[in-house]
């Protein structure tokens, strides 16, 4: 459990470890600026419950509010259909005010309508992303892309979650459940899609600032 533990650590802050490294070529990539805020409150989050375990509830049901803020912002940004576009926001606004409502009226199964109702639009979304990558005309493979490393890595995390609540549905302190491992490696295999995302939105940077000073072209273009 240790180990684990180690791991889960070390795969949270990659991402923020990673921000900072490739900070001048990746900084200016608002998706990028997006996932790394996420992880950052994420760490917060994990930061918080541990320091204040009695109020963990409130602490992962007001994050879960984030959670969805962050992943449908993300989605929007990687979708460029106007109208797939006005959809998320349409849903995603009604869904974080009844979210909202619920959180505040201290709903007993708050958790579990939050897990279900992330999972399943963030799914929906990925879904028109998907429709669109594969209707491109650009050669870039899909798995060469930032954004494809990006989406996976919320599609896997959420499943697990969706699972976790499912089982842990009348379960009061799900830290302390013997399930609660499968968000731990959930965690570190978001966290790790992320880092991959990272890197590759480097290597994406670092080609097209290549290609403006690529001198195959150098006879096309006389002085």
């Amino acid at each position: 459990m240790v180990v684990l533990f180690t791991i889960f650590l070390v795969a949270q802050i990659s991402p923020l470890v990673l921000f900072f490294v490739f900070f001048k070529r990746i900084s200016k990539i608002i998706e990028v600026r997006v996932i790394f805020l996420y992880a950052f409150v994420s760490l917060i989050s994990d930061t918080l419950m541990g320091a204040f375990g009695s109020h963990s509830e409130s602490i992962i049901s007001a994050f879960a509010l984030c959670e969805f803020a962050f992943f449908s912002v993300l989605l929007y940004l990687c979708i460029q259909n106007k109208t797939f576009k006005k959809i998320i926001v349409a849903i995603s606004a009604a869904n974080l005010c009844v979210e909202f409502y619920l959180l505040c009226t201290h709903t007993t199964n708050f958790d579990f309508w939050a897990a279900l109702t992330t999972a399943v639009l963030i799914v929906i979304y990925s879904i028109f992303f998907f429709y669109e990558q594969i209707n491109s005309t650009e050669n870039l493979l899909i798995y060469q892309s930032y954004r494809f490393w990006m989406i996976v890595g919320c599609i896997v995390y959420l499943s697990g979650t969706l699972f976790l609540f499912l089982l842990t549905a009348d379960v009061t302190d799900k830290q302390h459940s013997p399930f609660y491992i499968i968000n731990i490696i959930g965690e570190i295999v978001k966290n790790v899609f992320f880092s991959i995302a990272f890197i590759v939105a480097r290597k994406n940077r670092q080609n097209e600032n290549s290609g403006e000073f690529d001198d195959t072209n150098i006879l096309e273009k006389p002085f």
